[in-house]
């Protein structure tokens, strides 16, 4: 059982049907708006809609802070560029990293809770539209932490929220999700601070998908709850 120190903040997202993926019909269009070619948005065809019933989301990434928890209570390592058990104390309410997939299923599981899949993580983003990015349709830079120097401060950029109050959704860290295409991989959403094209930003992107035992400094992980 976790410490009685630990607080997550989850958001209820009720039942209804998660857009996925993009819609063949706006392919062309996106390349164009990105500059990118239309081979770019392979991996999100064909676009879907899975029914899903309600759960709890995180409102947030899990952060440094709560991780510390989790290490104190012996379940997990601490990162190692923390240089101690506990995070600086400047990133303490900063996403946290270096952890793989396993890292992130144990620490939901010592919590009570899980992993999201790929189609929650989307339906928390888009609410019940098509819509590109968790604001809305267009790119608006002050709404996502990337091609920053690092991570940020989770819920920082409020005006990043999606329609539900879900944040951090698109940039700061890129999240793992339950979903495994293969033993060794598993499905990443959100891009991150390290992301430099927009397009990575979107709600449908599943370009950053990586090796289930990677610990990088760019993926991080929130937590859901079924109901």
């Amino acid at each position: 059982m976790p410490s009685s120190k630990l607080e997550l903040d989850l958001v209820p997202i009720p039942p209804g049907t998660a857009q996925t993926g993009t819609p063949t019909t706006q392919v062309e269009e996106l390349a164009e708006r990105f500059g990118l070619h239309p081979s770019w948005f392979d991996g999100e065809l064909p676009c879907g809609r899975v029914e899903l019933p309600a759960y709890d989301i995180g409102r947030t990434p899990v952060t440094n802070e709560q991780w510390a928890i989790f290490v104190v209570d012996g379940g997990g390592r601490a990162p190692d560029w923390w240089q101690g058990p506990t995070p600086p104390e400047d990133c303490a309410d900063h996403p946290v990293t270096h952890v793989n997939l396993d890292d992130a299923q144990t620490f939901a599981a010592w919590a009570g809770l899980r992993l999201p899949s790929a189609a929650e993580w989307e339906r928390a983003a888009r609410a019940d539209e098509l819509r590109v990015f968790p604001w809305g349709d267009e790119m608006e830079p002050s709404h996502a932490h990337y091609n920053a120097d690092g991570t940020a401060q989770v819920g920082s950029l409020p005006a990043g929220a999606s329609p539900f109050g879900v944040l951090d959704l698109s940039g700061n860290v890129a999240e793992w999700t339950a979903d495994r295409p293969d033993p060794a991989t598993a499905v990443v959403k959100g891009g991150s601070w390290v992301t430099t094209v927009p397009a990575n930003l979107r709600v449908a992107a599943v370009g950053q998908s990586g090796w289930a035992l990677n610990r990088t400094d760019y993926i991080g992980f929130r937590v859901a709850r079924s109901r």
